[in-house]
């Protein structure tokens, strides 16, 4: 009996209740959910994104693109959040009722494992060995692909840890964050002669519209939005979830991106960590970035880290591994085949913006529309159910149906801002077939999965006590 003692503790402590539902014990409050929302999101790439707007805006017209982005953002984060606040369950649980339980294991790793997990790890410890190649002009630290390798290699030992990591540096990153790009931005203001009306009349290098300003904005964060569920499932209740992650898109992210902006229209340097060395911050942007990336880059892998799981039975802290190794592969590679020229950058954040927020637009319809209005299920914290008596489909062919149509309209429709197509023909696909489908009596979920199944297979069903059937967090 003692033996098993330790396997539990380090399973609570690493695996983060990855397919259960988050316990009452565990729910954090306000402040600490808005620091970690705001340190997780909130790094150096959306900085990076500010300069690619910077490249392309005026700053009135990035002010436009970016609140209008916020906006959208807020709306989606908002509703996925919240979503995993009352179901307890991290994004790629909550899938399963809105594809299925095999397509959600499957749609998680190629839309999530993929582009997050991976695809934005990856990413994002290229940018870090970009930036410290800039700081070292010699030596070993010069190299991409080196620090590319040694960066990755921390974030995943973050992400091993789980969320009491990520909760922890947030307390250190975010207040650093904050006080950097505000000095950052008042440095390139200094430096411009007439201040901010001068900065105002710049004109951007290569400029674009602003509709195409607002879909790179999106993209910047929407698989934040898509998987702010992984870590609102710890918030106390749904209240706390949506309203952190509002606050954090209205306050923190413009605030980050339009000092990207205003750091790129004044020294005229396409990558913002160079515009910040060029106006002296050279200490501040070492901190920012072995901060910055540890924090952003150490949830991505998380998320990916949640997504292997549901896909295959295994340890989250062995799928952070296996997909940070992947991760810095790739991130070498990108390093030794463009180096520093941020084209990869923009390419992986306008395709996220095209495609991604068509699942999350299928997901918000089967949860506060076809499970209230079809189902029958007033109350939210019976809908998605992840606890001993949960059952859901083994195959949801009309979520599976409805992504792939607002996906193909946000990819291939040039008309209007990609994301929001992608996200409002998502709704109202599933919408249409969901309710035709009632009406004229034909099957679109197939099968039936018990949930207490998989807690079985990973080794919950000593814990079935806890997970009695209850609210998950408030009202």
């Amino acid at each position: 009996m003692e033996k098993n003692v330790p396997k539990q503790k380090i399973s609570q402590v690493v695996d983060d209740y990855s397919l259960r539902k988050v316990p009452e014990g565990s729910r954090r409050g306000f402040f600490n959910m808005f620091m970690v929302l705001n340190a997780s999101f909130a790094a150096i790439a959306v900085v990076w994104g500010g300069g690619a707007l910077g490249y392309g805006l005026t700053f009135i017209g990035a002010v436009i693109a970016v609140f209008a982005a916020s906006t959208i953002l807020a709306v989606i984060g908002s509703l996925t959040g919240y979503m995993s606040a009352k179901s307890g369950g991290s994004t790629y649980l909550n899938w399963r009722y809105a594809f299925g339980r095999i397509p959600s294991g499957i749609f998680g790793v190629a839309l999530i494992m993929i582009t997050t997990g991976i695809g934005w790890y990856a990413v994002e410890t290229w940018l870090f060995g970009i930036v410290m190649s800039e700081m070292f002009t010699t030596g070993l630290l010069h190299n991409i692909v080196f620090d590319s390798l040694w960066g990755g290699a921390l974030m995943v030992l973050a992400t091993y840890i789980g969320y009491r990591a990520l909760s922890f540096l947030t307390y250190v990153a975010l207040p650093q964050h904050i006080w950097l790009i505000g000095v950052g931005f008042f440095i390139a203001l200094a430096l411009v002669p007439g201040g901010a009306g001068h900065l105002i009349s710049l004109k951007p290098t290569a400029p674009y519209s602003i509709t195409a300003g607002i879909t790179a904005a999106v993209g910047l964060y929407i698989a934040g939005g898509l998987i702010a569920g992984d870590l609102t499932r710890f918030a106390k209740n749904g209240r706390i979830a949506w309203v952190s992650w509002t606050v954090h898109m209205y306050a923190i992210y413009p605030f980050l991106i339009l000092g990207g902006v205003a750091l790129v229209l004044v020294t005229g340097t396409y990558l913002v960590t160079q515009a910040m060395l060029d106006v002296g911050m050279g200490i501040a942007v070492l901190l920012i970035i072995v901060l910055g990336q540890l924090c952003i880059n150490a949830v991505n892998l998380y998320s990916g880290s949640l997504s292997l799981v549901n896909l295959w039975k295994m340890n989250r802290g062995t799928a952070s591994i296996i997909n940070g190794v992947i991760g810095i592969g790739i991130a070498a590679w990108i390093g030794y085949t463009s180096g520093a020229s941020i084209t990869p950058f923009e390419n992986f954040i306008t395709l996220l913006g095209d495609f991604l927020p068509a699942a999350a637009g299928v997901v918000i319809a089967d949860f506060y529309i076809v499970h209230r209005y079809l189902k029958g299920e007033r109350k939210m914290e019976e809908r998605y159910n992840f606890t001993s008596t949960g059952k859901y489909p083994e195959v949801n062919v009309a979520g599976i149906i409805s992504f792939g149509i607002g996906a193909a309209v946000g990819l291939f429709v040039h008309i209007g801002i990609a994301a929001v197509n992608a996200f409002l023909v998502g709704i109202v696909a599933y919408l249409i077939i969901t309710f035709v489908a009632k009406a004229i009596k034909v099957r679109y979920e197939f099968g039936v999965y018990e949930h207490k199944r998989l807690m079985l297979k990973a080794g919950e069903i000593q814990d079935l006590s806890a997970d009695a059937p209850h609210s998950p967090g408030g009202k």
